[in-house]
């Protein structure tokens, strides 16, 4: 996937390009959707499929009060979208200023100029430019007079509502993993260094790989079963978001137990995959009783798989 910043465009650079437009955070299966129906639209008229998305998220600029945690780091979300076939990823740098443009004078600059859009492709509620204004009716008559057509993707609904990502984000946070799953058509999951912890995992019997995550956000404190991938293999783990309170530790961290796995990690990067929520992390009077807790955190991961790979649950 090519990767450039708007700012950095020459005009038609790509030549004409079948477009999509939105934040992904995420990447859900309702975006799944979106991106499908630009390949096909793409492959039908021999152009690039290609994404315009914004960093930061407008949330996160219009109304930092929120406090608006995205699901995936952008190097993920941009991981992401050349794994379900973008071919070129457009960055916008995200300010007032463009907030404030009209969205006729964003489709002359920006869609027609720079990119040449012969199609758009449209989340169902998907608008730009100031005030919105450039929703689903409005674009299809910027279409007409600009001579690109637009096709507006119906929602994706499960459970009787549309997915979205800021249902997602709720679910991560009560860490609701099955249904994250669910939502995402796969499991959420961070990237991070291993670090060298205080080795007290290893003292206790059961070594821990220590995270320097990237996450954006994290699920919610406690144990979980998973799935670490490291240099291309998949192991099945547990997984520990949280703060050691047994040894009066404060700072949230992510720690994982990788299953018939004896080798060295330290300074590599892991990926960490959340498949079922455990159980709450507790404050434990004594080593033997978190030992035992932690034993039998492992068994009850191990017995997620039921025969199946780590890697089934990945692909």
């Amino acid at each position: 996937m090519r990767h450039i910043r708007l700012d950095e465009m020459r005009s038609g650079e790509f030549g004409r390009t079948a477009l999509t437009i939105g934040n992904f955070d995420g990447v859900h299966r309702g975006h799944q959707q979106v991106l499908r129906r630009l390949k096909l639209a793409a492959k039908k008229e021999d152009l690039p499929a290609t994404v315009i998305t914004f960093q930061p998220h407008p949330v996160q600029l219009l109304y930092p009060g929120k406090g608006l945690q995205m699901i995936h780091t952008y190097a993920q979300r941009a991981d992401l979208l050349a794994r379900y076939g973008v071919e070129n990823l457009v960055t916008v740098e995200f300010t007032k200023d463009v907030a404030a443009t009209p969205a006729e004078q964003w489709v002359v600059e920006v869609m027609i100029d720079k990119l040449q859009v012969e199609t758009l492709i449209m989340g169902y509620d998907f608008s730009f430019g100031r005030g919105g204004d450039g929703d689903a009716k409005h674009l299809i008559q910027l279409g007409r007079k600009y001579g690109f057509s637009v096709e507006q993707v119906p929602a994706l609904v499960i459970d009787g509502r549309p997915i979205s990502s800021s249902r997602i984000r709720r679910l991560i946070a009560a860490g609701e993993m099955a249904l994250v799953m669910n939502l995402l058509g796969r499991p959420f999951h961070v990237t991070g260094e291993v670090i060298k912890g205080d080795g007290r995992g290893r003292q206790l019997g059961i070594p821990t790989a220590n995270i320097v995550h990237e996450a954006a956000m994290l699920p919610h404190v406690g144990i979980y079963g998973g799935v670490v991938v490291t240099d291309g293999e998949y192991y099945p783990a547990a997984i520990n978001v949280g703060c050691n309170p047994t040894f009066d530790q404060t700072r949230v961290h992510i720690e994982a137990h990788l299953m018939d796995f004896d080798r060295d990690l330290y300074g590599k990067n892991i990926q960490v995959h959340f498949l079922r929520r455990l159980r709450d992390e507790r404050k434990y009077q004594s080593a033997d009783q978190l030992v035992a807790a932690i034993k039998k955190d492992i068994d009850n991961a191990r017995q997620l798989f039921h025969g199946q790979s780590a890697k089934d649950w990945l692909t």
